[in-house]
């Protein structure tokens, strides 16, 4: 009797020795998950600059939800074309003819078989010729990023020669497990900003 007396407190501190070696096994695997997690995305974006510096399409591709970057370039495409500023002076017929040709060239052109040459267009479009291309590198490291949300994921890149302009904005989601590259809104002119003045006018 008294040797199961005494063999209680070993085995409690053996009990809580594995719950606390259990503790710090789950700590720590929760610990990696996040870390995984955050760096997931950065990871992506170092393969898409590889991938466009190596010119590695196919890798590139993969990285791309289509359907949402081709309704993305349509919005922008269609935006920038002031159909709604234009309503009066344009019918409803030029208005849907314009917003129809719109949506089918980008159909027609934003696919895995063009990305080559879409981004053989977009990288000389986006930084002008007197400015040397920049690496990979030093864009990364003007650029902010931040999550919006858990599965979405931001990056602002001031490009080169367009310093008054708004900064390339890439949007990625995770979808099936993986980041993608679901919106990039191209450099546009800054709204210029409207300060009231207190001073009086005539002073």
């Amino acid at each position: 009797m008294t040797a199961l007396t005494s063999a209680g407190p070993f085995v409690r501190r053996a009990s809580l020795n594995k719950l606390q070696a259990a503790r710090r096994v789950c700590v720590g695997a929760s610990a990696a998950a996040l870390g995984l997690y955050l760096a997931s995305p950065f990871v992506t974006l170092w393969s898409i600059g590889s991938a466009i510096q190596t010119h590695d399409m196919k890798a590139l591709g993969q990285v791309i939800n289509w359907s949402e970057l081709d309704a993305s370039i349509k919005h922008q495409t269609l935006s920038g074309l002031h159909l709604e500023q234009a309503s009066d002076d344009l019918p409803d017929f030029g208005s849907s003819f314009a917003t129809t040709a719109v949506s089918n060239a980008v159909d027609f052109t934003v696919t895995q078989a063009n990305l080559g040459t879409l981004v053989d267009q977009a990288v000389p479009a986006a930084i002008p010729a007197n400015q040397p291309t920049p690496s990979f590198a030093s864009l990364v490291e003007k650029a902010s990023v931040r999550f919006t949300r858990i599965d979405q994921f931001e990056v602002d890149v001031p490009l080169p020669g367009h310093e008054h302009d708004t900064p390339l904005k890439i949007e990625m989601r995770i979808q099936n497990w993986r980041w993608k590259v679901t919106k990039v809104e191209f450099p546009t002119a800054r709204v210029p900003i409207m300060q009231a003045s207190v001073a009086p006018s005539n002073a």
